[in-house]
C-alpha cells in the first residue's frame, strides 16, 4: 500500500509469497550480483549523507531521481538539465569528481577483498592437494601389487569352490592381506 505520494520511492524490492508466508522454512535464492546501476544509485544515496555542504543539496536531489547515468558525458548532461545547472559546469564537474572518486575507492576496496578471498581459497586448495598427494603416496606404498591381489583372489575363490558375492570377496581379500582400513576404498576401486 502506497498511501503517501513518495512511498513508492522507498519500495525497491519485492517479497515473494514463499518468503512472506514461510518465513522460518524459506531458504531463498542465492544472492545475485547487483547490477552496476543499482550500485551507482546506492553510491549516490550514501554520498548525499556525507557530502561537502556545497554539493549536499545537489546530491540529495540526484538521489531522489531514478536513473542517473554512470558515464561522465551523459551524467553531466543529465545533471545540468535535472538540477537546472545549465551553464554552471563547475558545480556539475564537482559533483562528478566527488562521485567518481567515491566509486573508485569502493572499487579498489572490493578488489582488495576479492584478492584476499582468492588468496585464501588458493591456499586452501593447495593445502588440500598436498594432503591428497600425501595420502595417495601412503596408499601406493602400502597397497599390494596387482599380481599379489590376483593370487589372493584365486586362492580365496578356490577355497570357496562356489560363487562369491563381490562384497564378501573384497572383505576376505582385505582380511587375508591384513590391510589397513584406510585402504579399503582404494582396494574397492581396484576391484571394480
Amino acid at each position: 500500500n502506497f498511501t503517501h505520494t513518495d512511498d513508492y520511492r522507498a519500495h525497491t524490492t519485492c517479497v515473494s509469497e514463499a518468503e512472506r508466508y514461510e518465513k522460518s522454512v524459506y531458504k531463498g535464492k542465492s544472492k545475485k550480483k547487483r547490477n552496476p546501476q543499482e550500485e551507482w544509485t546506492d553510491l549516490i544515496e550514501q554520498s548525499a549523507n556525507d557530502a561537502p555542504p556545497a554539493l549536499k543539496e545537489h546530491l540529495v536531489y540526484l538521489a531522489s531521481l531514478g536513473n542517473v547515468p554512470r558515464k561522465e558525458k551523459q551524467f553531466r548532461n543529465f545533471t545540468a538539465n535535472s538540477l537546472n545547472l545549465r551553464g554552471n559546469d563547475s558545480v556539475v564537474g564537482a559533483v562528478w569528481t566527488y562521485l567518481s572518486a567515491l566509486r573508485q575507492k569502493e572499487t579498489d576496496a572490493r578488489k582488495k577483498v576479492d584478492e584476499a578471498a582468492k588468496k585464501v581459497d588458493d591456499e586452501r586448495r593447495k593445502k588440500k592437494e598436498e594432503e591428497e598427494q600425501a595420502l595417495q603416496a601412503k596408499l601406493d606404498e602400502t597397497l599390494p601389487s596387482s599380481k599379489k591381489l590376483r593370487k589372493t583372489f584365486k586362492k580365496i575363490l578356490k577355497k570357496e569352490k562356489s560363487s562369491v558375492k563381490i562384497k564378501l570377496l573384497r572383505t576376505k581379500v582385505f582380511d587375508e592381506l591384513g590391510l589397513d582400513k584406510s585402504l579399503k576404498k582404494k582396494l574397492k576401486k581396484l576391484l571394480e
